[in-house]
């Protein structure tokens, strides 16, 4: 690898922290504007998502002169790739941050059925492992890739139970906006455990860029 490229690399990785924590972040807006109904902070997140799209493009152009600059082989093709596909799922991330802020916005004026208590739970545990496995993957670390992988079946565990509880109010409660409101607060759920999801697969990327190997959890 030529010293431009490792630069250029360089400059990738901080990209993608830098992503990484402006996902992370803008999620933590999200549900304190969810927790607060605070729609001021929820426009906030809805603007950020640009950032989070506009940085996601300069990583992948980044990657392409790499690229362009001196041919991959082996370990460094599959970085690239790898990147790519992260970044994509950072993206995705960010989105549902914007998703639940569209949420806020619409449930503004409305009591909440219940207090909010699972799901910000689920949103500490989902970010935590986009912190941790940013971490993995910048510093070549496939032990705690793996450790980040083996907690999405917690994230999951803790969806069935918002699962459970929220369908049980939209199919006894003959209150329909009560129904709705539980339908939203699912919804919240389920991204939130799809943003798991996507840390995992960061997490099998990261295993399969040091060691070659595809895995899945």
């Amino acid at each position: 690898m030529t010293e431009t490229t490792n630069h250029t690399m360089d400059r990738v990785e901080q990209d993608l922290l830098k992503m990484g924590a402006m996902v992370e972040e803008t999620m933590r807006m999200a549900i304190q504007a969810l927790r607060d109904q605070d729609a001021e902070l929820a426009l906030k997140v809805i603007e950020r998502d640009d950032l989070i799209d506009n940085l996601q493009i300069v990583i992948e152009e980044e990657i392409e002169r790499a690229a362009l600059n001196a041919p991959l082989k082996g370990l460094e093709l599959r970085r690239d790739f790898a990147t790519v596909k992260i970044v994509t799922d950072l993206e995705r991330i960010g989105d549902y941050a914007s998703n639940i802020a569209e949420v806020v916005l619409e449930l503004k004026n409305q009591t909440y059925i219940k207090p909010l208590v699972h799901i910000p739970q689920i949103a500490a545990l989902t970010m935590s492992m986009v912190s941790t496995v940013l971490k993995a993957f910048v510093e070549r670390n496939a032990d705690l890739a793996e450790a980040v992988c083996k907690r999405d079946d917690e994230a999951d565990d803790m969806y069935e139970q918002i699962c459970d509880e929220l369908v049980s109010i939209i199919s006894h409660d003959s209150d329909h906006n009560k129904a709705y409101q539980a339908s939203q607060f699912l919804l919240i759920a389920e991204w939130l455990e799809r943003a798991g999801d996507h840390a995992t697969n960061i997490g099998e990327e990261t295993i399969h860029i040091l060691t070659g190997k595809r895995v899945k959890y």
